[in-house]
């Protein structure tokens, strides 16, 4: 009785040392490369198309290898409900001029993200793609509704 009682234990740490016990799937199956991305382009929430979204390419190869891991490791929650009609932000990963990834969320805080036309809550292991957008060195542009730079009216 005692050794059942010591292999159930056991069997019960390995459970939980090997990660097995994760409630929330990974956000990728496939984990992305950062030597194969050569510029991220995020485009902030916009209100009127008139006045575009402010945008930053991101090129510094600390920076992507940073966002890269984020998105590696992040994972997908529950569904999210009645969510409020809000304009996207986006995170567009490039290899040259193609596109690799392009992941859509709801406001620019990056914790609810869409899905197969859902939307459903995220998380990280430790930042957000947000606040590594805020600390990037890249240049804020502005862009309209095709990714085209623009001047925004006064």
């Amino acid at each position: 009785m005692r050794k059942k009682r010591v292999m159930i234990l056991l069997l019960s740490v390995l459970f939980v040392l090997s990660g097995c016990n994760s409630s929330n799937p990974p956000l990728l199956d496939d984990k992305i490369n950062p030597d194969n991305v050569d510029a991220i382009q995020v485009v902030m929430s916009m209100g009127s198309p008139d006045f575009g979204a402010d945008s930053k390419i991101i090129t510094d190869r600390d920076e992507i290898y940073n966002m890269v891991e984020i998105f590696n490791h992040a994972t997908i929650g529950a569904q999210a409900h009645d969510v409020p009609p809000a304009m996207s932000s986006f995170y567009l990963f490039f290899s040259g001029d193609t596109l690799m990834h392009h992941f859509s969320f709801s406001f620019n805080d990056a914790r609810l993200i869409s899905l197969n036309s859902r939307w459903y809550n995220i998380y990280y292991l430790d930042q957000t793609p947000f606040q590594l957008y805020l600390l990037s060195t890249a240049p804020t542009i502005v862009v309209d509704l095709y990714l085209n730079e623009m001047e925004r009216p006064e």
